[in-house]
């Protein structure tokens, strides 16, 4: 045993100089023991590529992507799934919403399609999940000798986050590239990034584009793919996984010249930029876990050397947290962390991502222990009002001393006898403070925003605006998803905090 596994290291160098890294191997799953740490998140299955978001129950849900159980390289990523929590520790599995084989079988028959790292966006009573395509000619190459690929994204729709989803549009024309982000502006417009750092604002319904495409400068030449757009106060974050070089020694693990697989993040004023680079937010998978097992080829955890890295970021009454992924749990179910697991083969992992005073990200502190639960002791909603009319001459409703404690994520109400289109901007503090959210009602119905600032003791305006002159009867003004809802619709698996290995 001693001489097969030193063998097996020498070759894992090999491979490593040759820049293979992890692509030839396809390690079978042999050890069905219970992961032994709380990081990654997800331990019955290989996920990858979480998106997380805020939905209007008032849980935690990520999309994620997943690797196939039985190896097989980024080629055998066929599905998506997701994952809710009411207190980030404890999450259900909601199942497969989406599979290669719901989105059509390519023209040419020896065309392989993967589906690649998605997002998902609540909008208007519906949840819109947008996937990426990626494409590959299998025997035939371009002149350069290499696999013609062809990328684009798709939308699905459905009415639940879980459950099956129809396909929308199987191709947003104009969306060359892969690893969508969708973002909703304070102003209720809608924003699609993805591929080679684009943007473009999207149409109202949700699955074609309004503008054209733009290549926004990010202040670096680091980009390679994974965009992630956020907003806080008035600034725009666009964090991303950085280019690195494959070769990796393993006997070098911290080479300073070698550029490395991490993630960082640029911020602007304006959402199509120009940004200004600010810096790293997650090092290399692996990278300051000091406890746990060792690589047998040095003073590192094993999957330090499997080079792959996705950014999602999301804020939860008063807590931001990193969503990223790791070969931690391939690495403890093909040989309980003596060598690196597989490259394809990844897991969520979340840890907090703090932010100083300025604004400033902090490069995260990987653990293996995950994050703390949460336990949040407020109301789901808080009503402001049941019914009020709105006219010419009430055009700002002010609230006073709303407590909208850890955080409320969403806005709405019910409108009836809507005459002429009605704007109405959720401030805080002001008619001109901060903007919280925006809803635009066309017509009659229910209607509800996203919103970012939403907590503490405020004053809360609403500042209406109208195209021509009427009054407008309103129902139900309130806040919601404040606290999480228990979920009580199909369980594919619940999992919760696991103990620790000392």
């Amino acid at each position: 045993m001693t001489i097969v596994k030193h063998c097996f290291s020498l070759i894992s160098v090999v491979l490593f100089t040759l820049g293979i890294q992890g692509r030839a191997q396809q390690k079978n799953n042999v050890n069905d023991r219970p992961f032994p740490y709380n990081n990654p998140v997800i331990a019955h299955m290989y996920t990858a590529d979480p998106a997380p978001h805020v939905f209007p129950d008032g849980r935690m849900w990520m999309v994620t992507s997943v690797d196939h159980k039985d190896g097989g390289g980024f080629m055998t990523m066929h599905a998506y799934h997701t994952f809710s929590t009411a207190d980030m520790v404890n999450w259900i599995d909601h199942g497969e919403i989406l599979n290669i084989d719901d989105v059509g079988q390519p023209e040419n028959p020896k065309t392989d399609w993967a589906l690649y790292a998605p997002d998902m966006v609540y909008r208007h009573g519906k949840y819109y999940l947008y996937y990426p395509i990626h494409s590959m000619l299998r025997d035939t190459l371009a002149v350069d000798g290499k696999h013609i690929i062809e990328n684009f994204i798709g939308v699905a729709v459905n009415e639940k986050p879980y459950g099956k989803f129809k396909i929308l549009n199987p191709r947003i024309e104009g969306t060359d590239g892969i690893d969508p982000s969708i973002f909703v502006d304070d102003d209720d417009q809608v924003y699609l990034a993805w591929g080679k750092h684009m943007v473009s604002r999207l149409k109202d319904n949700m699955y074609e584009l309004a503008t054209e495409p733009v290549q926004v400068d990010l202040g670096t030449n680091t980009f390679m793919e994974a965009s992630w757009l956020e907003k806080r106060d008035s600034t725009y974050y666009y964090s991303f996984h950085t280019r690195y070089n494959r070769n990796l020694d393993p006997q070098d693990i911290d080479d300073s010249t070698r550029v490395k697989s991490e993630l960082a993040y640029s911020v602007s004023k304006d959402i199509m930029g120009p940004y200004t680079y600010k810096g790293i937010i997650n090092k290399e998978p692996g990278v300051g876990v000091t406890h746990g097992a060792r690589s047998p080829l040095g003073d590192y955890v094993p999957w330090r050397l499997t080079l792959s890295n996705h950014v999602g970021i999301a804020e939860w009454h008063g807590h931001n947290y990193l969503f990223y992924h790791t070969s931690a749990l391939s690495s403890w179910r093909q040989d309980e962390f003596k060598e690196r697991g597989t490259w394809t083969q990844r897991s969520t992992c979340i840890d907090r991502l703090e932010i100083d005073e300025n604004g400033n990200y902090q490069t995260v502190i990987q653990t293996l222990e995950g994050v703390e639960p949460i336990e949040i002791d407020q109301p789901f909603e808080i009503l402001l009002t049941k019914n009020v009319e709105v006219g010419n001459s009430n055009r700002v409703l002010k609230f006073e001393n709303i407590d909208l404690g850890t955080g409320y994520y969403y806005f709405g109400l019910t409108a009836k006898e809507i005459k002429h289109p009605l704007k109405v901007e959720v401030r805080r503090g002001a008619s001109d403070g901060q903007t919280m959210g925006t809803l635009y009602i066309a017509q009659d119905g229910t209607a509800e925003t996203y919103l970012r600032h939403a907590k503490g003791m405020t004053d809360v305006y609403l500042v209406f605006s109208a195209e021509g002159n009427g009054v407008n009867d309103l129902k139900d003004i309130r806040f919601f998803a404040g606290s999480p809802k228990e979920f009580n619709g199909k369980v594919v698996k619940r999992f919760g905090k696991r103990m620790g290995l000392k």
